[in-house]
């Protein structure tokens, strides 16, 4: 199971180091092991060389991921971060599409899709965020929304793969009514959701799952009894080391052969 920490933008370098020493601990790697864990976090630009360089320099088995990248190489395109930059400090992977980034900054169904072709042609891993908001439930309209997200990203994923580009996926659905509103999902809206991205289309590999809309420690266990997700995508319950490790500790142990040798790179 994959466990995904989106600091968004929060931190300092003071407290990154705090965070790391947390999960340097023995006790973590062997219940992550023993569990059946990846955990990865995303960490805003400026921090990103940092936190890989602590990452390793401790030896903590824990991925880095950025939390956006451009829809453009490199150029003059003043304050974005291009697949090659990421790719030049060690970083191989990226959050893309995520709610905020759509609702606060204008980004579109398009945009997602060049930065997923960029990103699979680079070998940096995407994680692929999607969901309706309150209107679209409310309306009926949340299967045409998802429809709409997600078609043309499978597309350009079959389109990859037709040219031999066989970097991993995966897929996060947060529905946007659900974000930071302490309202969680309920397992039946998850199940029906996932289970038309997964069957809904023609992936040429089979997704990978994960979710977040205000997980927590109350309801994490029972999120994880549904069998079609495959993590949690968490940001402000696990700016708190201690309470990312508290949820680790809350799953059942995972067996590793669905996806074995699929992992944050």
């Amino acid at each position: 199971m994959y466990l995904v920490a989106n600091w968004k933008m929060n931190m300092s370098r003071s407290l990154i180091d705090g965070y790391l020493e947390v999960l340097s601990s023995e006790a973590m790697f062997g219940m992550l092991e023993e569990k059946g864990l990846s955990v990865a976090i995303a960490a805003s630009h400026i921090y990103l060389d940092y936190v890989n360089r602590e990452v390793h320099r401790r030896n903590i088995p824990v991925r880095v991921l950025a939390q956006d990248v451009s829809t453009r190489l490199s150029g003059a395109f003043t304050g974005e971060v291009g697949v090659p930059n990421l790719l030049d400090i060690g970083v191989k992977g990226s959050l893309l599409g995520h709610s905020e980034r759509r609702r606060f900054f204008r980004e579109t169904d398009e945009d997602v899709v060049t930065k997923t072709n960029l990103c699979l042609n680079g070998g940096v891993v995407p994680v692929i965020c999607f969901g309706e908001s309150q209107s679209d439930r409310e309306t009926g309209a949340t299967f045409e929304t998802l429809q709409t997200q997600i078609e043309p990203v499978c597309q350009e994923i079959v389109r990859a793969r037709e040219e031999g580009i066989y970097t991993p996926f995966y897929l996060a659905y947060e529905p946007v009514w659900a974000i930071g509103s302490g309202v969680n999902a309920g397992l039946e809206d998850i199940q029906e959701v996932i289970a038309f991205v997964c069957k809904g289309f023609s992936w040429p590999d089979p997704p990978i799952c994960l979710y977040g809309g205000s997980v927590g420690l109350d309801n994490i266990r029972e999120l994880a009894s549904l069998k079609v997700l495959s993590g949690f995508l968490v940001g402000s319950a696990w700016l708190d080391p201690h309470v990312l490790l508290h949820s680790a500790k809350l799953l059942p142990k995972m067996e590793r052969s669905t996806h074995e040798g699929v992992r944050f790179k």
